[in-house]
């Protein structure tokens, strides 16, 4: 199952039993730039591919936190700034 958000970015979902390491792999290897990880009702992790950094974002800020960096309008580094870092 594919939507098209509001930000015209491809959500899937993924319902599978596999870690989440072996999910990010998988994603890793598609050469999907960030992964996003719904930890609750109102955060989530955000994992770039490249550096495999983590940062916890906001349910509300996600989309325009991911437009940002894709249009450059801000790099990955000045997001790291500006959010939380998050390990796994």
């Amino acid at each position: 199952m594919q939507t098209r958000t509001s930000h015209s970015s491809f959500v899937r979902p993924n319902l599978s039993c596999t870690s989440i390491g072996k999910r990010y792999a998988r994603t890793d290897e598609l050469g999907v730039p960030f992964a996003i990880t719904v930890d609750s009702t109102s955060s989530v992790t955000v994992r770039e591919r490249d550096s495999k950094q983590q940062i916890r974002v906001n349910v509300e800020d996600v989309a325009a936190v991911i437009k940002e960096v894709t249009d450059g309008l801000s790099t990955w580094g000045d997001v790291l700034w500006k959010y939380p870092t998050h390990s796994s």
